[in-house]
């Protein structure tokens, strides 16, 4: 189907929002936290499984396992939601901190990255910005990721780990390699379906999340069958500028009404699904609607989209016009005191018309 997916929309749209109404167990002992515990390499992950130092060393370039095994890939990139293996135990942000704290750890995490990258036939070239490139047998690799679709659900938990674990940064250089070869490369076509409708939307970061959907937008054959985003307002869109992005950040935080794992709690707000903002956490499933409950999403998820856009654009236009209303009134205060007070209503009324609607 051309539609969008809407399970896939709310289920992102959830975890970009931190989980609102998520609660969740606090253990004072350290050796509770699972996930800590196995990537401190004290425990094997389960069902029959390994130690990760056995996993990362044995199993590099071992493809056959990583592809069969399916008890690994929730222990490596834990999330604060229960997966398909019941003896994974859910992320806690207790353990996100903790996770954090340790260089040991993070370490690990980086190089459980690099497995499952090289797995895709993809390679870390810079672990400080996360940017990517094609691994030599990108090939091989490539056609397995064409042919079992399972990985499609692995790459989307690998991205909410990411950005759990304060790699948000390596989320985009990973959502955008996967645009580029499945709508500009077209290497991965069965890859496509997911990268639009799952990957793209675990970006949080409003800002980086409008570039890659305008992104796909212009790559994306054809155009008018583009369903993540409004037309007329993907024709206007512009990279915010240095300027916006500072009002960008405050917006990103506004954006996450749930529990942070830093312990701050964002402010609920009263919307509705945002379109452009949805995304999902699961693969290629299309739930069963009318055209007419279609018809109705799509024309309300296109207000909201619209406004988001329109804010990307209205914000710099805003900071231009009151930086130019600024400038005229510190000339005119510095020529009222070259010349003195002002003799006439005429001087008053010209001060007023430059200035619009700004008060003196």
């Amino acid at each position: 189907s051309g539609g969008r997916n809407w399970n896939a929309a709310k289920d992102l749209q959830r975890y970009r929002r931190h989980y609102p109404g998520l609660i969740e167990s606090e253990n004072e002992e350290e050796e509770e936290m699972w996930n800590l515990s196995f990537y401190k390499n004290e425990i094997c992950f389960l069902p029959q499984g390994l130690h990760i130092e056995d996993l990362l060393e044995s199993w590099w370039d071992n493809y056959e396992i990583l592809e069969e095994n399916h008890s690994y890939i929730q222990w490596l990139f834990p999330l604060r939601e229960r997966g398909m293996n019941w003896r994974a135990k859910p992320l806690t942000c207790q353990e996100i901190q903790a996770f954090k704290k340790s260089k040991e750890v993070m370490q690990r995490f980086i190089r459980a990255y690099q497995l499952m990258l090289r797995f895709y036939g993809i390679i870390l070239i810079n672990e400080e910005t996360g940017e990517l490139k094609r691994a030599e047998n990108w090939a091989e690799r490539f056609q397995n990721l064409n042919w079992y679709s399972h990985n499609n659900l692995r790459i989307t938990r690998i991205l909410k780990c990411l950005g759990e674990m304060g790699y948000e940064h390596y989320q985009v250089h990973l959502v955008k390699f996967f645009l580029t070869e499945t709508l500009v490369k077209e290497t991965l076509p069965n890859v496509k379906r997911s990268a639009l409708d799952y990957f793209l939307f675990t970006i949080r970061s409003k800002q980086k999340r409008r570039e890659l959907v305008h992104y796909a937008w212009q790559h994306f054959k054809p155009r008018g069958g583009f369903v993540w985003g409004p037309q007329d307002k993907l024709l206007k869109y512009k990279p915010c500028s240095a300027t916006s992005q500072l009002h960008q950040k405050a917006e990103d935080k506004e954006e996450t009404p749930g529990t942070k794992c830093d312990g701050s709690v964002e402010k609920e707000q009263n919307q509705s699904v945002e379109e452009e903002e949805k995304g999902g956490g699961a693969a290629d499933l299309q739930p069963k609607v009318n055209d007419e409950n279609v018809k109705e999403k799509l024309s309300d998820g296109e207000k909201d989209v619209n406004s988001e856009t329109e804010e990307a654009q209205g914000t710099a236009e805003n900071d231009c016009t009151k930086e130019s209303k600024k400038r005229k009134l510190d000339a005119n205060m510095a020529d009222a005191k070259k010349s003195g007070p002002l003799k006439s209503p005429t001087d008053i009324e010209n001060i007023s018309r430059n200035l619009g609607e700004c008060a003196i």
